[in-house]
């Protein structure tokens, strides 16, 4: 398991992501990601992989289950991030926990 915290470059709270766009900001294009139930805010399924997001003070925590390969999860994970900065017109950062 792997978790990170997608945060502003500045520090400032990050989103929420309005509940009807999860599919198309937490879900990573060109990977086949579907969305799954479970815990956290929102949850997708990928390559093997159940991702979970959780808002939390000051951004969005992600954690990343079924996995031991570090370098695709913080691929995936960059990916997200790119995603959460294009829909909410900031700078996101990826902070491993």
């Amino acid at each position: 398991m792997f978790e990170y915290l997608l945060a502003t470059d500045d520090d400032d709270f990050l989103g929420p992501v309005r509940s009807d766009r999860c599919a198309d900001v937490l879900q990573p294009r060109g990977w086949g990601a579907v969305p799954v139930g479970g815990d956290g805010h929102y949850r997708i399924a990928v390559e093997g992989m159940e991702i979970e997001f959780a808002w939390e003070m000051p951004g969005l925590q992600v954690t990343v289950h079924g996995t031991s390969d570090e370098p695709t999860a913080e691929e995936l994970v960059a990916t997200i991030a790119r995603q959460v900065g294009t829909e909410l017109a900031v700078r996101v950062r990826v902070v491993p926990l």
